[in-house]
């Protein structure tokens, strides 16, 4: 009995020394890469007064990341081109801006990759578009968003290496580790399919998405997703296309992280306050794969890469030039913020929310006793939120397109209409109405603390692009007649009648929020 127990002992050291050494040994197989992950990014430098953000610094992790291993893989998940008040301006040719400053920058700044946003697709002009896809040195996947062309849908074009190439559905990427050993990466990209134009096409999300994971799946050893959907159509694509890794999410604008089975889902900050940083290794001989994820701040405690700050530096000597010339400070604070001012594009064009109240007090303190006063949200082009510090920059990348307020009379009737197709039928698009002074009340409404009144005229102020019936169901706006004015009294000096002048000048009144 002793013998035996010695024997049995003996077999478990060995069969433990064995396990270890083949541990180890598939261990040394090991391929590490590092993906670093931005969505949504519309700025090319810092914000917040210099202390979020900017483009030169995320340069700068990256290079720290490619020193640390050179397998280091930079990802745009959409939200890029557009928009910004940088790319609403004139470049030296005089053609629209429309995101070649994002392109230049990330070129210096060494992106691999990116996907379609929503945003992209702003650019109505489809050559324009494709201008900026061939000036990108990184390379596009999309698999469900197609031209159409010549009577038919086709893919998008990117010019690489002097060839016109179709913009593929995936891209395969092969990485290897010291010793030569290799492994091969998909990534996929899919838009929602929010924007609307003549030359663009969708195909369903979730069809698209499983037959480009069906086609590649053989091909490589891990697959990830680079997807541009708000986070429950993400979970829902995770668990209708299961074996998916990692979901490398764009478009809700806030840090995430989510978990669908084994499928990983993480979104950053918009305009690059924050980058998602993942740690990948992949042990070939079992297939395992592991992912350590970390998202990291991008402040200015991070120096700015100066290949990278000097493209940066010339986009914004050229917009800040622009600014001073209309008579704008871009670094001029102008309000000190207790709570973010939201402006993230699902939320202003679906509720109300404090920045739409506070523009709309801005227009009545610019022209009082109104009864309603209204803008199209829309017309707040900043899809992000604000925080800590207001500049001027900041009012004027939320309306880039500016634009003077007017004054118009409509009978009650007509007024209910209004609130209902701005509110109910525009609800989620460009046309729903941010206003003050104005309540629904069962089926009417309630305008200055009074039951609405069919026959009564009401005084609105409003935009004038949206007095003028330009804005979508809301055409009936143009029937009507409205008083405008150059200049508008504001505390015994005048200010320019344009919504940005109007925003600062109150924004300055206030002092804080």
């Amino acid at each position: 009995m002793r013998q035996l127990l010695l024997f049995l002992s003996f077999l478990c050291i060995l069969s433990s020394c064995q396990t270890t050494r083949t541990l180890t040994d598939t261990s040394a197989q090991n391929i590490d890469f590092i993906i670093l992950q931005m969505n949504d990014v519309y700025e090319i430098a810092p914000l917040e007064g210099g202390k979020a953000g900017g483009l030169a610094r995320v340069a700068t992790v990256k290079k720290q990341l490619l020193a640390e291993n050179p397998n280091t893989i930079a990802v745009m998940a959409g939200d890029f081109l557009s928009p910004s008040f940088i790319g609403t301006i004139k470049n030296d040719e005089g053609e629209r801006i429309a995101g070649q400053q994002m392109v230049e920058v990330l070129n210096a700044m060494g992106l691999d990759y990116a996907t379609f946003g929503n945003h992209e697709f702003d650019i109505s002009d489809p050559d324009l578009l494709q201008k900026r896809i061939n000036q990108s040195q990184f390379e596009y996947m999309t698999c469900n968003a197609f031209r159409l062309k010549d009577g038919g849908q086709q893919a998008f074009t990117q010019r690489i290496a002097n060839e016109d190439r179709p913009i593929p559905s995936y891209i395969i990427r092969e990485i290897k580790n010291a010793k030569g050993q290799a492994m091969k990466v998909a990534f996929i990209g899919v838009v929602l399919p929010f924007a609307q134009q003549d030359y663009l096409v969708y195909t369903d999300v979730e069809e698209s998405f499983r037959k480009a994971y069906e086609e590649v799946k053989s091909q490589v050893d891990i697959c990830i997703g680079i997807t541009h959907l708000n986070i429950e159509e993400d979970k829902k694509l995770a668990a209708a296309v299961p074996g998916i890794s990692l979901f490398i999410g764009g478009h809700d604008h806030a840090n995430m992280n989510n978990y669908i089975e084994n499928t990983v889902i993480t979104k950053a900050d918009a305009n690059a306050k924050t980058v998602y940083v993942h740690r990948l290794t992949f042990n070939p001989p079992s297939g395992m794969l592991n992912i350590r994820s970390s998202l990291k701040k991008i402040d200015n405690s991070i120096p700015d890469e100066k290949a990278t700050k000097v493209v940066v530096d010339r986009w914004q000597g050229k917009v800040n030039t622009l600014m001073s010339q209309m008579g704008f400070d871009p670094n001029q604070e102008v309000l000190k913020l207790q709570e973010p001012l939201v402006c993230k594009e699902y939320l202003i064009r679906t509720g109300p929310t404090n920045y739409g109240k506070l523009t709309c007090e801005a227009m009545a303190a610019a022209i009082p006793n109104a009864d309603v006063y209204m803008l199209n949200s829309g017309s707040m082009r900043l899809d992000d939120d604000l925080a800590n510090i207001v500049t001027e920059y900041d009012v004027l990348r939320t309306y880039p397109f500016g634009g003077a307020i007017v004054k118009m009379q409509l009978p009650g009737s007509s007024l209910k209409t209004l609130l209902d197709t701005g509110l109910e039928t525009n609800r989620g698009d460009g046309g729903y109405l941010q206003l003050i002074q104005a309540e629904r009340s069962n089926n009417t409404y309630v305008i200055n603390g009074e039951v609405l009144v069919p026959n009564k005229s009401y005084t609105i102020v409003l935009p004038e692009f949206l007095a003028k019936g330009r804005e979508q169901n809301l055409e009936l706006l143009g029937d009507f007649s409205f008083e405008k004015e150059e200049e508008l009294e504001w505390e015994g000096s005048q200010v320019k009648n344009d919504i940005r002048n109007i925003v600062i000048a109150y924004f300055k009144k206030l002092g804080s929020y």
